[in-house]
């Protein structure tokens, strides 16, 4: 039986909690950075090998950073909401992803294995506060259990106007020497200097990574949509090895409608699939009349978004 352990350890001045399902799977998350996820184990490196000098050196630029209160880039650093003009800084990939949280709860149980919960609250963090229509609360769950790293976000609206927002995860997998990517969309969003334009076009040739693409050859920094479910409605995102590994990334169509790949450029060896709950830029796109999928919470309500990501054999 599986013994698992959620524990706080410190090295270098920097405070991780290490989740693990004590047969191997191991993921370690840094709240004092992002919250990010930047080391998940499991039968080999699922997230990009890096070692810890060079996360601590560039935490936002590896593992799993957290995009919010919007994912990617807002053209200018500004956007219109309910009448008023906002300017953000920086303008690309939110807030929370390089900042600290504060750790609430650390546990282990037989239903959610080994497991953390995150609290980011902006109204700790004054220079947000006059960027963004409200404030906000935003809390995060690791849970790992067996092969599956589960990521439980809650979002909450702790001021009196209304809030937008977008989320998104950036996870950056370590690719394989040999393998497939395959992502079940039917389109993409057409881009000029990486903004996108509007316009949506269906995928053809590097695009198509519906039957599975060779890792090797897909060379792209682009927002994939129209997204096919299997029959429970989930999305199913699958990275194959030729040792016959599977990482599974899988969430629901409606939470998370769009998915960015990205293929970091050499010698890094990394390759990002990205859920989103928008697509870049989104503010600007629905001023404009473009369904970009803005949400909005209300004074006090909240919302959830779940992901998972897992491991398992092909053959």
């Amino acid at each position: 039986m599986a013994t698992h352990r959620a524990v706080e350890s410190t090295n270098d001045g920097v405070t991780s909690v290490i989740l693990s399902d004590g047969e191997g799977a191991e993921a370690e998350i840094v709240p004092s950075l992002g919250n990010a996820c930047w080391r998940f184990d499991c039968h080999g490196p699922v997230l990009e090998k890096v070692d810890r000098a060079a996360f601590l050196a560039r935490p936002t630029s590896c593992g799993i950073p957290l995009l919010f209160p919007f994912p990617n880039r807002i053209r200018n650093g500004r956007f219109r909401f309910d009448g008023e003009e906002f300017t953000v800084d920086p303008p690309r990939h939110g807030f929370v992803r390089d900042r600290a949280w504060s750790v609430e709860r650390l546990w282990t149980s037989h239903e959610d294995g080994a497991a953390v919960r995150s609290v980011f609250d902006a109204a700790d963090h004054p220079d947000l506060l006059s960027q963004w229509p409200s404030a906000f609360r935003l809390a995060a769950t690791y849970r790992l259990r067996g092969s599956s790293l589960s990521l439980a976000f809650e979002i909450e609206n702790a001021g009196s106007r209304p809030f937008p927002y977008g989320f998104g995860i950036h996870p950056y997998f370590e690719r394989p020497k040999r393998g497939a990517i395959r992502v079940p969309a039917s389109q993409r969003w057409v881009l000029d200097e990486t903004l996108p334009t509007g316009e949506r076009a269906g995928v053809d040739g590097g695009y198509d990574l519906r039957s599975g693409a060779d890792v090797n050859a897909v060379q792209l920094d682009d927002i994939l949509t129209g997204l096919d479910v299997d029959a429970t409605g989930e999305v199913r995102c699958t990275l194959d090895d030729d040792a016959g590994w599977r990482t599974t990334v899988r969430f629901l169509r409606d939470a998370f409608p769009h998915v960015v790949v990205y293929t970091p450029p050499s010698p890094r060896t990394a390759i990002c699939v990205e859920p989103n709950t928008c697509p870049t830029d989104a503010f600007n796109l629905s001023s404009r009349g473009i369904d970009a999928n803005v949400l909005v919470l209300g004074a006090g309500e909240s919302a959830r978004f779940d992901v998972h990501i897992e491991r398992s054999r092909t053959s």
